[in-house]
């Protein structure tokens, strides 16, 4: 009787484990529906938790989503070692695998719990656009054509004014782009004061950047210990909109194209040449691709405008990523594609160049004032 007794309260265990993440993940999708709701718990729990989380290990000079990487990894093949030598040794064999695969299973399901109701939430309320009243209807080729000449030109124009080696390639020291991260986004607060909050500086990845520039990422959002990590790897004329980009997402901009335009609008405000050309220069590819697909022959006369430093860096970073096209890439494109899709953004991957409506309608006044 006792063993069975012993056996019943080990089942209802068993039971209640499994229960708490199966019922957050139905809360979750029976309630983020509702008007209002996943606004609400953006503001008033998942948000907060992140800052709560990002502030607290700010401290810590390296990636804590690195390490957690690392201890997941290391869990995975401890466990799975341990599962089969447990089961190879018991009477029980079928028993004791269903046991362990079972306690797997609903560690993972309590993971996927969490980041729904930290992160998945936060795709869910009012995106940038609604929250901004920017109009960001369709796009003319005449008004893209603009725009884009008027990004190019502004880099090429600014791209001699930031640090260079001997042979005209990018010099600026990383660790002075991060130093002044923290304030790049004040000027922007001014125009978007829901954007407003502090601001932590992103962390390099020691381990992961080169598997990074593999998968195509250059830089990370970690929901579980709310810090921006920054692929290291990735050619440095760029990194300063990466920052700018995941540091948008520290402030409330989780949907991938809106975080471009807005680490873009940040870095053009931010008052620092680095950040401004790189702002720039990041704008400039986006639009130029766009333009290129809409109309080559437009794309080849402004392309004449991309000389010197500027050139140089725009090769530098071709050059840079040509190097991982390929399978993995491929692979890491699809999953992501599919990942960004059940976010509720429809166009996927392709959501990363959807942000030039949004640089069109924000910055086509400009372009016309100086006579593009």
């Amino acid at each position: 009787m006792e063993a069975k007794e012993k056996t019943r309260r080990g089942y209802i265990k068993y039971v209640i484990a499994a229960l708490i993440p199966a019922v957050l993940t139905a809360l979750f999708y029976i309630l983020s529906p509702i008007p209002g709701f996943a606004d609400a718990a953006a503001a008033y729990f998942s948000r907060p938790v992140k800052n709560i989380l990002g502030t607290a290990l700010s401290w810590i000079p390296f990636s804590v989503m690195e390490l957690e990487y690392v201890a997941a990894g290391v869990f995975v093949i401890v466990y799975t070692v341990r599962t089969v030598v447990l089961t190879v040794r018991a009477e029980r064999k079928l028993l004791t695998l269903l046991r362990r695969s079972f306690v797997f299973l609903v560690v993972a399901a309590c993971f996927f719990a969490v980041f729904l109701w930290i992160f998945s939430i936060d795709y869910r309320s009012a995106s940038f656009t609604e929250r901004s009243g920017i109009d960001a209807g369709p796009v003319d080729t005449g008004e893209l054509k603009a725009v884009t000449r008027y990004f190019v030109q502004n880099a090429a124009a600014l791209a001699p004014s930031v640090p260079r080696d001997g042979d005209g390639h990018w010099a600026q020291d990383l660790n002075g782009v991060l130093d002044v991260s923290t304030r790049i986004y004040d000027g922007l607060f001014e125009e978007f004061p829901f954007l407003s909050g502090a601001s932590r500086t992103p962390k390099k990845m020691y381990l992961f950047s080169r598997l990074s520039s593999w998968m195509g990422f250059t830089g990370v959002y970690f929901p579980y210990t709310g810090e921006s990590n920054i692929n290291i790897d990735a050619p440095g004329c760029l990194i300063p909109f990466t920052v700018a980009h995941e540091l948008a997402h520290q402030h409330g901009v989780y949907a991938e194209q809106e975080a471009n335009f807005v680490g873009i609008a940040a870095c053009l405000t931010s008052g620092d040449p680095v950040y401004t050309y790189s702002g720039y220069l990041s704008g400039a590819v986006h639009l130029s691709n766009a333009l290129y697909s809409a109309d080559p022959e437009a794309w080849y006369e402004i392309s004449r405008y991309i000389t010197g430093p500027m050139l140089t860096d725009w090769r530098d970073n071709s050059a840079y990523w040509q190097q991982f096209e390929g399978k993995v890439e491929e692979v890491s494109s699809k999953v992501y594609d599919g990942y960004l899709k059940a976010q509720g953004q429809p166009l996927g991957i392709r959501s990363y160049g959807a942000c030039v409506d949004l640089l069109v309608a924000y910055y086509l006044d400009a372009a016309v004032e100086n006579g593009e």
